[in-house]
């Protein structure tokens, strides 16, 4: 009995110091994720590429709501958004307008721990904004348009644009059958 008592106070030193190690890591991880790490700027343009006004951008956290703008007046090439993301963390920028289909990019700020973070990482983009349409199939609607994550090999936030032709094309797809110009099966 002894030695069984003596095994569970070992045991439970172990769990103890296994949990302080544990929140200790956690601590680590938030204090480094807390660093900003890159710069995004964006305007939201129609299919002209002429800056939309009364756009409402949201920035999104994982699943959290961290901050939204209204852009009533834009210039073009005066970048209608901007915000500063921290590093290790996933991000959807969401850019809405009533009468227009709803816009989303997702952005991983994930980078090797060896990347210095001296200087703030820029990247800039356009979403084109169109307006919505009856009967177009909206599942691929749902989905981010873009894919933006750091490149190792090239030290830079890059879009995946294999990612968003893919997405692009399966939107046409859609827009062409709502317009009876085919069907989901002839167009693949």
């Amino acid at each position: 009995m002894k030695n069984l008592n003596s095994a569970m106070a070992t045991l439970i030193v172990f769990i103890v110091i296994a949990a302080n190690a544990a929140a200790g890591a956690t601590e680590k991880k938030d204090s480094t994720s807390s660093k900003t790490c890159l710069e995004v700027t964006g305007v939201a343009v129609d299919g002209n590429s002429k800056p939309i006004d009364g756009a409402t951008i949201t920035l999104f956290k994982e699943n959290d709501e961290m901050e939204w703008i209204q852009v009533t007046s834009v210039v073009y090439h005066e970048h209608s958004f901007s915000f500063k993301l921290d590093v290790n963390e996933y991000y959807t920028i969401e850019i809405s307008k009533p009468g227009f289909v709803t816009r989303s990019v997702g952005i991983s700020t994930t980078m090797p721990s060896n990347v210095s973070l001296e200087e703030l990482f820029r990247y800039e983009f356009e979403v084109e904004m169109f307006k919505e349409r009856k009967n177009v199939d909206d599942y691929y609607l749902d989905f981010p348009v873009a894919l933006i994550s750091y490149s190792a090999k090239h030290d830079v936030f890059d879009n995946n644009y294999a990612y968003t032709k893919h997405i692009k094309s399966k939107i046409s797809e859609a827009e062409n059958v709502a317009r009876g110009e085919g069907t989901a099966q002839q167009n693949k």
